[in-house]
């Protein structure tokens, strides 16, 4: 996003007073950072709220993307709100040993829960796949709740923060 450089997050907004389910502001800001058209999503269902670092709720919509995926990459346009848009095979992204913690200290000391999304491993919007990602923060707790419940019968991931 080019208001927090070098921060991965997925498409998403705040909703407006007429939303009345968390699906229908997902639908509204697909379409507008996509230029897709909001039926190319399907609701699966929803996430526990994830909490950012200013203490924002945010509700996580699971969704099925009704269309290729190279297709939806190549058609994609930005409303000015992301530089690049990726999509990661489940294969580099689902198993716990890909994640790693840090400790951060300020004026008070958190963990953070982060992977590193290697270049080459993914697909980009523009053909352009060389650079490395940090997925991190908000948006890496939002994977790590689908990987827990994905994968809810494995104590592997009954740690999360």
């Amino acid at each position: 996003m080019p208001t927090h450089p070098g921060q991965m997050a997925f498409i998403g907004g705040h909703k407006k007073s007429d939303e009345l389910h968390p699906f229908e502001v997902a639908q509204r800001e697909f379409e507008e950072e996509s230029a897709h058209h909001r039926d190319a999503i399907k609701c699966v269902g929803l996430l526990r709220p994830v909490y950012t670092a200013r203490g924002q709720p945010i509700v996580p919509v699971v969704a099925e993307l009704m269309m290729d995926v190279q297709t939806f990459l190549q058609q994609a346009k930005s409303n000015g709100e992301w530089d690049h848009m990726i999509a990661l095979p489940w294969d580099k992204i689902n198993r716990p040993e890909f994640w790693n913690y840090a400790e951060v200290r300020s004026h008070s000391t958190y963990q953070i829960l982060m992977t590193t999304i290697a270049a080459k491993s993914y697909l980009h919007h523009a053909e352009k796949n060389d650079a490395d990602f940090v997925l991190w923060g908000a948006t890496a707790r939002m994977v790590w709740s689908y990987l827990a419940l994905y994968y809810q019968s494995s104590s592997r991931f009954n740690h999360a923060p």
